[in-house]
Formats: structure tokens, C-alpha cells, sequence
């Protein structure tokens, strides 16, 4: 090819490139996917003398068209597609690329491996403190429970990328949690182990290759499994839902895919086969249920959206780290510190403290301490040693 052609082929592609996103934002003639995930884009802004001498109209102005560029989405998804599949990149957050197409987040690996350990001493007087609430909860015909919830990055350490496969940090909090919470005897259902000994029997999908959470499946296993502890405590049979009839698809939903659709990427990260039970309604409605608050995590969070849980209780209040109380039955939020969460304690039946491995770093979120302080006011002789 001559010279001259080359010269020609390389301009007429560069006007392309410039030319393509210019009539695409003019005319929007293709419709871009949005992009996924945590992320603003600029506002535009209004042209002043003032904003002009200061650079502040510039620089807003620059940002403004940089995001709103013509077809910025599918440019984005590219790049991000060249740098997962040719160099193992992940440009959202947290994410990893794990071995055989499996992602991860770094700070579930780091709470598996020990790195985030908050101390021994720490632990011991969180979980005393624990035990004093259970004890007088007990005095009162009520019950605390303590749930440690699955984590991925326990249940698929094999899939580790090799820079993290191997990080021997010690003890970790999860592990002297377990230690304390049987020696001093709490409520404790390990969700964690239990998930672990199914993995090789388990007939549907316990976790995802693309997601951070357990899936929907898991899930619903989960507070059904759950629910189930809670009666053989408080002696009250309630009836389960009945959820056997159970779709198939390769179709992720209700953030089975939550990591792999934040990193924005073309193609799929992983291609396999779900399980998503359809749960039905109670026969017997008139039938005793539980009054049942829950304090946990986004892994609490998505037991509590499947439905399974709700229907089981009465009083079906959902406290999201502690910050946000969420009434599953009349629809009602509101913030803790604004809501009357002791009056909301004496009502319960039981208390579900939930959360799973890399949030122990900060078990009850607060409220284990606000408990014991109501329990136990720090004007009275009473004190942990």
C-alpha cells in the first residue's frame, strides 16, 4: 500500500473516532447502555465573568463534556474489557479477578486470611457483654441469637488469584469469635461452616462466580434454616413457605451478578446455572409467628429482601447495621437515632445478630454496647472484669 493511501486510511479513521462521538451526542442516534455501579456524572454549568477569570467555569465545564461525551459508556466498557481479559485488571472498587472466572472483593479475602483481626482483648469484652444481653433477655422469656453468615471468600478459597492465595496473618476475628461464643455458651448458628460442608452436595449454587453474596438460593436456605433455630429456642412452630418449585436460567438476578455487573464490562464474566425458588404464600394465616427483629449486613440484607423471613414473622423489623430500622410489615423506615429501638426490644421474641466473616471487624455495629449500656446503665455497681 502506498504511502499516500496509508495517509489517507489514517485520516479518514481519525476523523471517524472524532467525528462519531461529536453526532452521537448531538443527535443520540444509538442508544448506550447505562453504566453500572457507584458513580455521578458532572452537572453542567453556567458560563460567568467571575467563574471564567477563576478557571472554576473551565474546569466544571471540561468535566461536564468529558462525561457526557457520545458513546463515553461503550468506550468505558472496552477499555475495561481490554484490561480484565489481557491483564487481569478490575477498574471497580474492590474487585478481583479470582482463578477460573470467579471475582472476588480484596477485604473478604483479607478477613479470611486474618488481616483485618481486631484483637483478642477486644472480642473477649464484646462477647461477655454479649452473654450478660442474652442472660437478661433470658430472665424476660426473650432470646439473642448470633448468626455468622457464609462468606465467598471462605467457601471458594481456591479460586484465590495467586498474589493472595497463600497469607498466613495468624489468628483471625471469626475464628475467636467461635472460641468465645462456645465457651461462654451463646446462641450460635454457624451459617459459614454449615455452607462449607455443603459444597460438594449442595444440588443448586450456594454462592456465584460472579457476585459477592451468597445468591438468592442460598439465601432463602438460609432464613428458612434460620427460622428454623429460632423455634427450636422459643418452643413456637410456625409454618414455612413452601419454596421446591424452583427456576433455572443462566440470567443472574437480584445481584447474583452484583460484582461482575459493576465492572462494566461486554462480555459476561462467567456463564452458569442459577437456582431461583418460587416461594408461595402461607396456608394458614391465622397460625403463630414470630416477633423477630434482625441486625446485620448487606448478606443479612439480601436474606431479608427473598421474602422467606417475613413471612414467617409478626413483628418482622430489619435494623441495616444498626443505622436503619426497616419495618417489613408496615412499610415504615426509619433512622436508629431517631426510632424508639428499646421500646422495639421489649416486644421481640428473639434478636438476630447477623453478619458475615469480613464485617466482624465491627460485630453488632454498636449495638452490642448500646444493649449492655440499657441492660446494664453505667451508673449501676455492675461491671465486666
Amino acid at each position: 500500500m502506498k504511502a499516500k493511501n496509508i495517509k489517507q486510511l489514517l485520516f479518514y479513521l481519525a476523523f471517524v473516532v472524532i467525528a462519531l462521538p461529536l453526532s452521537q451526542d448531538m443527535l443520540q442516534f444509538i442508544g448506550s447502555g447505562a453504566l453500572k455501579g457507584s458513580y455521578k456524572l458532572a452537572d453542567d454549568t453556567s458560563f460567568s465573568v467571575q467563574g471564567w477569570l477563576s478557571g472554576a467555569y473551565q474546569q466544571k465545564k471540561e468535566k461536564y463534556i468529558n462525561d457526557n461525551t457520545g458513546f463515553r459508556p461503550d468506550f468505558i466498557r472496552l477499555i475495561n474489557q481490554i484490561d480484565y481479559s489481557l491483564f487481569d485488571k478490575c477498574h471497580a472498587g474492590w474487585d478481583i479477578k479470582g482463578k477460573d472466572r470467579c471475582v472476588f472483593q480484596f477485604p473478604y479475602i483479607d478477613a479470611y486470611h486474618g488481616k483485618d483481626y481486631v484483637g483478642y482483648e477486644r472480642i473477649y469484652k464484646r462477647c461477655t457483654k454479649l452473654k450478660a444481653i442474652q442472660d437478661t433477655m433470658a430472665r424476660i422469656g426473650k432470646h439473642l441469637i448470633i448468626a455468622f453468615l457464609p462468606s465467598k471468600a471462605s467457601f471458594y478459597p481456591e479460586f484465590f488469584p495467586d498474589n493472595r492465595l497463600e497469607q498466613t496473618w495468624g489468628m483471625t476475628n471469626y475464628k475467636a469469635y467461635l472460641q468465645l461464643c462456645d465457651s461462654l455458651g451463646l446462641n450460635l448458628i454457624d451459617m459459614d461452616a454449615w455452607f462449607r460442608s455443603m459444597k460438594s452436595t449442595s444440588k443448586e449454587p450456594l454462592f456465584s462466580k460472579q457476585g459477592i453474596h451468597w445468591t438468592v438460593y442460598g439465601a432463602i436456605l438460609g432464613g428458612d434454616s434460620l427460622t428454623r433455630y429460632m423455634e427450636l429456642l422459643t418452643n413456637i412452630e410456625v409454618e414455612h413457605p413452601d419454596w421446591s418449585e424452583i427456576e433455572h436460567t443462566d440470567e443472574p438476578r437480584m445481584g447474583d451478578d452484583d460484582v461482575a455487573s459493576e465492572m462494566n464490562l461486554i462480555f459476561p464474566v462467567a456463564k452458569e446455572t442459577l437456582a431461583y425458588p418460587k416461594i408461595k404464600e402461607i396456608r394458614d394465616t391465622a397460625g403463630r409467628k414470630l416477633n423477630a427483629i434482625y441486625i446485620g449486613d448487606s448478606y443479612m440484607t439480601k436474606m431479608i429482601l427473598n421474602g422467606v423471613i417475613q413471612k414467617m414473622n409478626k413483628q418482622c423489623e430489619y435494623w441495616s447495621y444498626f443505622e436503619e430500622m426497616h419495618d417489613l410489615y408496615q412499610y415504615r423506615y426509619a433512622p436508629i437515632a431517631e426510632y424508639d429501638w428499646k421500646g422495639a426490644m421489649k416486644t421481640a421474641d428473639c434478636i438476630v445478630i447477623a453478619y458475615t466473616l469480613f464485617n466482624l471487624r465491627d460485630f453488632g455495629s454498636g449495638f452490642i454496647e448500646s444493649a449492655y449500656d440499657y441492660y446494664y446503665p453505667k451508673d449501676t455497681t455492675r461491671s465486666l472484669r
